[in-house]
């Protein structure tokens, strides 16, 4: 079947736009990681962390709501309203609460440069959220990449000259406003600015039920994302800078090349729904099935070379702690690809409204991960956040394998194909060391 002009567009922009952004994160980390010191670079990382964390807690279902309702509302103007103050809410209540976290290398003014950050991040941004509704994510990708490519090269150069960690952050919040600035004047989101704001709109019972109708979704994606950086979160309240940099560059590593697999779930993601609302077992069947088998033709070959080959690379560059990034790497080989599955499984649930059951799921594989890696024995640091995260990411993969089964769900997903490949790769880990 000959895929529509417009949508094509947009699966190619998504998944491209992930693909350099990815790019660009690896040569950003590797550039900051060799001109900063350990305090510095674990300052970053962290900031980093929380700004994803923060970006997540500031959309908290939000952006599915308003694109939703931007969608088919006659006034968006009303719409936007909405969301911001639904952004609001979320993003001055998730600052409070993620303040009492510890913090033994981001200051207090890091941590509020941090909160705006994450406030004008692309995942938080409104235009977006109307561009998305209006199918056009070429726009989206195109400004967003561009607004992504100034930043980190603002961010070297401000590495270069020495500046500190709260330069850092301010180019990021520049560039991040300046893109918004751009938005703003694009043709497209003219209609945001059209007509007024209706008085149902500022209602204090229209708020609460926009509230009400993005929590469940908010909590799962929060969740997901602090699943994600726990094991970060853990080396920075009880282990050294130095273990920081190690684990927290790895990490970013691996995690990074899996933002390449958001491309394929978000564009299969609309047709599942579609065939589970029509009841076609047999498409629910097809497009199960083909977004984890793409995903494990991709990336299982990935972490083979990831693991036969990231310490014998990183003997090329003279620099004391590639080493030990390498090693690190090697044994989240099998978590990224568990990771990756992870996520197609995640929008599956999604798509059958099992939005409570995902995020029991999620609960599970957080304290698995949390127990792993603070009750390490005499594993280092490093290796025991490794572990923790490669551990969670398969208790999470069992748990949501035992939601679709028990709820007659798991048709389409290729069980044998996921557990063989872990196999493969863990005993891939065994024969190189």
């Amino acid at each position: 079947m000959k895929m529509p002009g417009r949508f094509g567009r947009n699966v190619i922009s998504n998944a491209g736009g992930n693909a350099i952004h990815g790019g660009l994160q690896i040569v950003l980390l590797f550039v900051l990681f060799q001109l900063l010191d350990d305090t510095g670079c674990a300052a970053f990382i962290t900031a980093t962390y929380l700004i994803g964390l923060l970006e997540m807690a500031s959309d908290f279902g939000g952006r599915l709501w308003a694109v939703r309702e931007f969608s088919v509302s006659a006034t968006p103007r009303s719409v936007l309203s909405q969301s911001l103050r639904c952004k609001l809410f979320y993003t001055l209540t998730s600052a409070v609460l993620l303040f009492l976290l510890p913090r033994n290398t981001l200051s207090a003014s890091g941590f509020m440069l941090s909160v705006l950050v994450a406030a004008t991040q692309p995942g938080t941004d409104p235009f977006l959220w109307f561009l998305r509704a209006k199918e056009r994510l070429d726009a989206e990708a195109v400004v967003v990449l561009i607004s992504r490519v100034v930043m980190a090269l603002g961010m070297i150069a401000a590495a270069l000259l020495g500046c500190d960690l709260t330069a850092l952050l301010l180019i990021w919040l520049t560039c991040n406003v300046l893109r918004m600035l751009v938005e703003s004047r694009l043709n497209v989101v003219g209609p945001l600015f059209a007509g007024k704001v209706t008085g149902d709109a500022r209602s204090l019972g229209t708020f609460g039920k926009t509230i009400t109708a993005t929590f469940p979704v908010g909590a799962g994606l929060v969740l997901v994302c602090l699943f994600q950086r726990a094991t970060p979160f853990l080396l920075e309240a009880f282990a050294t800078p130095r273990d920081i940099k190690i684990y927290g560059t790895a990490f970013k590593l691996v995690n990074t090349s899996g933002l390449i697999a958001t491309g394929v779930f978000v564009s299969s993601f609309a047709l599942l729904a579609k065939a589970i609302e029509s009841n076609d077992l047999n498409a629910i069947k097809t497009v199960i099935r083909r977004k984890l088998m793409l995903v494990t033709i991709v990336f299982l070959p990935v972490c083979l070379l990831g693991i036969l080959f990231s310490v014998p690379v990183s003997g090329m560059f003279a620099h004391r702690g590639l080493d030990e990034v390498a090693q690190i790497t090697v044994l989240m080989m099998p978590g990224l690809y568990l990771s990756c599955i992870n996520m197609g499984l995640k929008y599956t649930l999604n798509a059958y409204a099992l939005n409570w059951h995902d995020v029991a799921a999620v609960v599970t594989g957080i304290a698995v991960l949390t127990l792993v890696t603070v009750f390490h024995g005499s594993l280092s640091w490093q290796v025991a956040a490794a572990l923790g995260w490669g551990l969670g990411e398969a208790t999470l993969l069992v748990a949501r394998l035992g939601l679709l089964w028990q709820q007659r769900k798991h048709r389409g997903v290729p069980v044998g194909v996921i557990l063989g490949s872990v196999a493969a790769l863990m005993l891939m880990i065994v024969v190189s060391r």
